[in-house]
């Protein structure tokens, strides 16, 4: 089994996230700690995102930590105990609304598009769009 880090490069659909994870800092932290659960926008998700968006991301190493920090979470949730939870805190402090349906389960309204991919220091979900903090003054479609 790998880390979070070499699960999300193997899989090749996580490109943008990863840069991202690169800019915050966070590359270390998700590859020798945890365990974490991690929500990973696809690059179809991130594909969405205006390239001026992404640029002002990607300039501001500040704002990255702060998005980045939103999409892992402490500790290792599959998506059998995400049904069970209403909120979880993120690593940035703020909370996750967790809604769980027949359709499948959602994250701040974002669905998991894939579920469980499991590390060895914690666990991966694949979401169909970037999750912004309400802190950020960032819009993501």
């Amino acid at each position: 089994m790998k880390n979070i880090i070499e699960t999300l490069k193997d899989s090749g659909s996580f490109t943008a996230f990863l840069d991202l994870i690169r800019i915050a800092g966070m590359e270390p932290m998700l590859r020798e700690r945890g365990p974490f659960t991690v929500f990973v926008p696809t690059d179809e998700a991130f594909s969405r995102v205006p390239k001026e968006r992404m640029d002002e991301i990607r300039g501001d190493p500040d704002k990255a930590v702060l998005i980045m920090s939103y999409h892992v979470v402490p500790g290792s949730l599959t998506s059998e105990e995400l049904r069970s939870m209403t909120t979880i805190r993120s690593n940035l402090g703020t909370d996750l609304v967790i809604r769980s349906s027949d359709k499948g389960i959602t994250v701040n309204g974002v669905a998991i598009v894939e579920a469980d991919a499991f590390c060895i220091n914690g666990v991966c979900h694949a979401i169909s769009a970037a999750l912004v903090p309400p802190s950020i003054d960032v819009v993501m479609p």
